[in-house]
């Protein structure tokens, strides 16, 4: 069993486009600037003391407030366990996993999207397709409008002005995050007319991202509408809605922690007590599996690998119908492993090899550095792309296909897989395990030990908002000593207290004792 990473970052749900890079996901306290460290249980207990006391959920109604931190608490209180034993960080996370479940959407009851209650926890705020629409004088729908582009579309604002004539109307549409402004004159809703707005307004080769600036009758790379019928829209003003997505990705991040507890507690007689809270775990984890692997799952690209779809085309991830990222395959391959060890069932074990095996045959094998360095995702992304023949995608009419390495924020969901693969004696060996610590210790952390880099390939220098998660890969310290030597050594050159680094270093501190106890 192992700890994770997400507490105390920024992390990044969508493609990385090379139009538009953006490093700021999801922002979480990234650590208090201290004059020393004090990484001690009673430390962490104060750190811990000062959480917040109100659920997640209640503030940030959305799958992405669990996925990026209350599942961050939990591996941090499981952490706390398995460096101390002491059971009360476990009852804990037992309070706080029956809390998470209240807000899966089968149990609260809702529907995403697609109008079907899952049983998963919707996302519905900045990385999804948001629509509206644009209504005549008698409140009918005259007009639906749509967004192109993969992140913060719920901030697209339409603005619908009367034009010049009878008939006649223009657009303002806006976003602030883009920074992009764009202007129509003198549309009609006749397909007839020169001036038609679909004509005008759709760009059907519009791409996954955009960029900012003034535009006038230039193709947008906001939206795309399409008429409802004849009348003419009214003077209006609209935001645009996302359109919740019960998003399988999070599966495998917010029941990690819980599948911990569950393997504790099913192992240790004096954890006999949370049993109940084990098995109610287990049967949540195996419903919302159990929807997604019918509905999402794939074999492929090639033979003996598989993965998951973000969603089922027409959905509203972005760029729906395309297979996850291999981090978020990552996670799932952790808890389906688990799940293999509580339950013996073969399927967990058979996917889980496969996604872990598309992982293993596009790793680039640095020899001089004996080091691996590999990409944020997979075919087509990484190569063809698609376009709009191709009928890949209802979201994404083209995407250039941009083989984007991977960022050392998410690159610790990839080791997460490859380490509990390890354990699990498939795909991944010893000496691959070894080749991944040298891409850390030659790759991400600074030379001078006082940072991260911002990607796996050793470019650039100190990314300052994924520091807080280097504890993530503390998990090859298994194999490499060197790697707790000097993660613990750059956590204290840093100087930012952070509670999920103490627990993850306490936790590798015993481990580590204890290995050095075992070959003396």
């Amino acid at each position: 069993m192992k700890s994770l990473f997400i507490s105390y970052l920024t992390l990044v749900i969508p493609f990385i486009t090379p139009e538009n890079q953006i490093s700021s996901g999801i922002k979480m306290n990234s650590g208090l600037i201290s004059d020393s460290l004090e990484i001690s249980r009673s430390r962490a207990d104060f750190l811990i003391s000062k959480l917040p006391k109100a659920d997640p959920w209640d503030a940030r109604p959305d799958g992405s407030s669990l996925a990026w931190g209350e599942a961050a608490t939990l591996e941090t209180l499981v952490d706390m366990y398995e460096a101390t034993d002491d059971p009360k960080y476990l009852k804990e996370v037992v309070r706080r996993g029956d809390r998470m479940l209240t807000h899966r959407d089968d149990i609260r009851g809702i529907s995403d999207g697609s109008g079907k209650s899952r049983p998963a926890w919707s996302m519905g705020l900045k990385y999804v397709v948001a629509k509206e629409d644009l209504l005549d004088a008698s409140g009918k729908v005259a007009v639906n409008v749509r967004s192109t582009t993969y992140a913060n579309n719920n901030l697209t604002l339409v603005e619908l002005i009367p034009g010049s004539r009878l008939g006649r109307f223009s657009l303002k549409i806006t976003n602030s995050f883009w920074k992009r402004n764009e202007t129509f004159s003198d549309l009609s809703t006749d397909p007839n007319d020169e001036r038609f707005i679909e004509k005008l307004v759709n760009d059907p080769m519009s791409p996954y991202s955009t960029r900012g600036g003034e535009f006038t009758d230039v193709k947008s790379n906001l939206i795309r509408v399409k008429i409802a019928g004849s009348s003419i829209p009214a003077a209006q003003s609209i935001t645009l809605k996302s359109i919740p997505l019960a998003y399988s990705g999070y599966l495998g991040i917010v029941y990690n922690p819980l599948l911990r507890l569950a393997e504790l507690a099913k192992s240790k007689a004096e954890l006999a007590d949370l049993r109940p809270a084990a098995m109610r775990f287990i049967k949540a984890t195996e419903e919302s599996y159990k929807d997604a692997s019918a509905r999402l799952w794939r074999n492929g690209p090639n033979k003996g690998e598989g993965y998951y779809l973000t969603c089922e085309r027409g959905e509203s991830f972005p760029a729906d119908n395309v297979g996850q990222p291999i981090n978020f395959l990552g996670m799932h391959t952790s808890s389906q492993l688990a799940l293999y060890r509580l339950t013996g069932k073969k399927e967990y074990l058979e996917r889980s090899e496969k996604m872990a095996r598309l992982l293993k045959n596009r790793l680039m094998y640095n020899q001089n550095s004996d080091l691996y360095v590999w990409t944020y995702w997979y075919e087509p992304m990484t190569t063809i792309g698609w376009k709009p023949e191709d009928m890949l995608s209802s979201n994404v009419m083209i995407y250039k296909g941009s083989a984007n390495v991977e960022d050392s924020s998410h690159g610790v969901l990839d080791i997460a897989m490859v380490a509990a693969a390890n354990r699990a004696r498939i795909v991944f060996t010893k000496e691959d395990l070894l080749r991944f610590s040298n891409t850390l210790l030659k790759n991400v952390i600074l030379p001078d030990r006082s940072g991260i880099r911002r990607a796996v390939d050793g470019k650039g220098g100190d990314h300052a908002a994924y520091f807080p998660i280097l504890h993530g890969w503390l998990e090859l310290a298994a194999y490499n000593p060197e790697v707790y030597q000097e993660i613990r050594k750059t956590y204290l050159n840093r100087a930012e207290e952070n509670l999920a680094f103490t627990a993850e270093l306490l936790r590798w501190e015993r481990k580590m004792k204890a290995n050095t106890s075992d070959t003396n």
